[in-house]
């Protein structure tokens, strides 16, 4: 809707615009083609930076941001945009001009629907779930769960969303440690329904916890959401067609009927805590970083932190100065980026520009999810040939090393003990990229050691390594990572021969068709589930994308009267077996690269292989040929 806008304050909020993101808007509201051409065509943005001038001559942009004056106070006073809702060969058009790189039509869907362009808006099925008491349970309040929780309410599907914990957030209402921040942009980590003026690019978790409950309230989800109570297990009762789902809280224990069943319990849920040899002769207080209380008290102490991965990072920044002495465990270094944005706060006049200027946002979000997501796939990909070319991965992957190297020995240098110990020995991506949040600068700290292997043993109040040195320790601190490989562990859930869903999945190999759904298990759909976690990027670009596909499975299954659908082998093996040989070819399974992506036997069980674009395809719509559809006791 236009409004009436202040000339000094649009000119003072433009004065400071991405000139690239006002490319797209300018498009938009004239409709003028020249602004995607020479000689406004804008150069690609490197790394991370926020590139505001888009690589243009003074000139260009005082043109840019002078054009987007005129049309914008047009636009306030009743001028309607030229092309609100841009799509196919014209959307692909744009996108490549706001990113000044060609961008494909595989594209298309998705920055439509995440950009607003055309949000998804599932069916009302109201009247018939009152008919035939269709309804579903939701077990898990973090983001997928309430994500779905929204899409449920629109479609009119009676549901209820059960959360262990005592309030909503999942994994960050958990995120409680020294330091936690968000490591994906706040702009693009968040729904593409329901926006949020971040104090910072990357929020702490106080913010988030924040917007997460703006959003039950917004979506009016409070009254179907149940606090403390946890989902033991279910059991599909072929009889009736229903879920029968046990819990228990705090009154005690309760059995809840439903037909659908959607797991949203996430991957990092179930912490883990390694059983040093010794660990119970400790006398210092020993914490993990998901279990972290406001008791903790680290302060003056000698603190160990067992990790260097992104909990331990920022744990560590985070603390050091505070402590005594800090021991670092460093099992094994990983590659780090750095990013100026990283503890910038958003500037006001983003803010006004977001509430007041239309279509800039979207275009902020898009170039987000390029740079974040887009940028980095390619790779991940192992070059066949690159022994033959002279390359250890691949030409682009072996760039990264050389940038990553060079920035790593700049921030070490003079310290060569450091540099070697930190100089990863498997490939960028093997393991998560991480952001410098001054983790290089601490490691240089005098009241920091850095131990570049593991645990051999703990005694009363010493942490002995493994090569035998010792170390006098007040607190140890776990950052250790969760039990990734074990999905819905230790929910027991038996489908529809009684077979244990875990058990039927060997404990740590969980496999699911599109990693939302089994063979043998009706109704029931996972969130986050195996081979899901995106290849870069923001999970909820994924999640918005999986919860679609099972609210229009819901939905359809709804208005055609089927009582259940089941995967068949067929696809689900196909999906696998395609899944397994392109993973196989991510430089995450390259022999030697350990990692949290890989169960005991060495196959990834987290990662998808498929680029975010290419995954959103395969689960814009359900495929009912894929399924066995249960009508009554008929099979179809």
């Amino acid at each position: 809707m236009s409004e009436t806008l202040d000339a000094n304050e649009l000119r003072d909020a433009l004065a400071e615009a991405n000139v690239p993101c006002l490319i797209g808007v300018l498009y938009q509201l004239t409709g003028d083609g020249r602004w995607l051409e020479e000689p406004y065509r804008i150069a690609p943005t490197m790394g991370f930076e926020s590139h505001d001038d888009g690589g243009l001559p003074a000139e260009r942009v005082d043109e840019i941001r002078a054009a987007a004056f005129t049309a914008i106070t047009a636009w306030s006073t009743g001028t309607p945009a030229a092309s609100p809702a841009p799509n196919g060969a014209e959307l692909i058009t744009l996108m490549s001009a706001v990113m000044g790189e060609p961008v494909g039509e595989r594209y298309v869907s998705l920055a439509a629907e995440q950009l607003g362009f055309a949000p998804y808006v599932p069916d009302d099925v109201t009247d018939r779930c009152t008919d035939t008491g269709f309804s579903a349970i939701v077990v898990g309040a973090g983001f997928s769960g309430l994500a779905a929780a929204v899409h449920l309410k629109q479609a009119g599907i009676p549901f209820r969303v059960l959360e262990r914990n005592d309030h909503v957030g999942g994994t960050w209402y958990e995120a409680n440690y020294p330091g936690a921040r968000v490591d994906v942009p706040n702009d693009l980590y968040s729904y593409s329904f329901f926006h949020r003026e971040w104090s910072q690019n990357f929020a702490q978790p106080d913010e988030i916890r924040q917007y997460i409950d703006d959003v039950v309230a917004h979506f009016g989800l409070a009254t179907h959401i149940e606090t403390g109570v946890t989902v033991e297990g279910a059991q599909w009762d072929a009889d009736t067609q229903e879920w029968v789902v046990q819990t228990s809280h705090a009154g005690g224990a309760e059995t809840i009927r439903a037909k659908a069943l959607i797991t949203a319990a996430g991957l990092h849920n179930t912490p883990n805590i390694p059983q040093f040899q010794g660990l119970s002769d400790f006398a210092g207080e020993v914490v993990h970083s998901a279990r972290w209380t406001p008791e903790a008290e680290y302060r003056g102490k000698k603190v160990a932190v067992v990790g260097a991965g992104a909990s331990a990072m920022q744990v560590v920044c985070k603390i050091a100065e505070d402590v005594e002495h800090m021991v670092v465990v460093q099992p094994e270094p990983h590659w780090i980026t750095p990013n100026e944005q990283y503890f910038r706060k958003q500037p006001a006049s983003r803010h006004w520009l977001y509430r007041h200027v239309p279509y800039y946002r979207a275009w902020s979000r898009f170039r987000l999810y390029w740079i974040y997501t887009e940028r980095n796939y390619p790779a991940l990909r192992v070059d066949p040939k690159a022994p033959e070319k002279g390359k250890l991965v691949s030409s682009l992957n072996d760039a990264y090393r050389r940038n990553f190297i060079a920035y790593l020995s700049e921030q070490l240098e003079g310290r060569e003990d450091l540099i070697e110990k930190c100089t990863p020995a498997y490939p960028p991506f093997g393991k998560r990229l991480l952001m410098d949040n001054g983790w290089f600068a601490t490691l240089r700290r005098p009241n920091v050691t850095l131990v570049a292997e593991g645990i051999d043993h703990l005694t009363e109040r010493t942490l002995v390594s493994a090569s035998g040195e010792e170390h006098e320790v007040d607190m140890l601190i776990l950052c250790t990572g969760f039990q990734q490989q074990r999905y819905l562990y230790p929910m027991e859930l038996r489908g529809r021969d009684g077979v244990e869903l875990r058990e039927s999945w060997s404990d740590d190999n969980a496999r699911a068709y599109l990693g939302i759904t089994a063979p043998g298990y009706p109704n029931l759909f996972f969130l986050y589930g195996p081979n899901t976690n995106p290849p870069g990027g923001s999970w909820l670009t994924i999640a918005e994308a999986q919860v679609r596909y099972v609210v229009e499975m819901l939905t359809q299954m709804v208005r055609d009267g089927v009582a259940a659908v089941e995967c068949r082998p067929e696809p689900f093996e196909d999906y696998n077996r395609d899944l397994d040989d392109l993973n196989d070819a991510m430089v995450y399974a390259m022999d030697g690269v350990q990692n949290y992506y890989r169960n005991s036997k060495g196959r990834v069980v987290t990662n998808s292989p498929w680029a975010v674009p290419d995954y959103f395809a395969r689960t814009s719509q359900p495929n009912l040929a894929d399924y066995t559809i249960t009508r009554g006791s008929t099979h179809v």
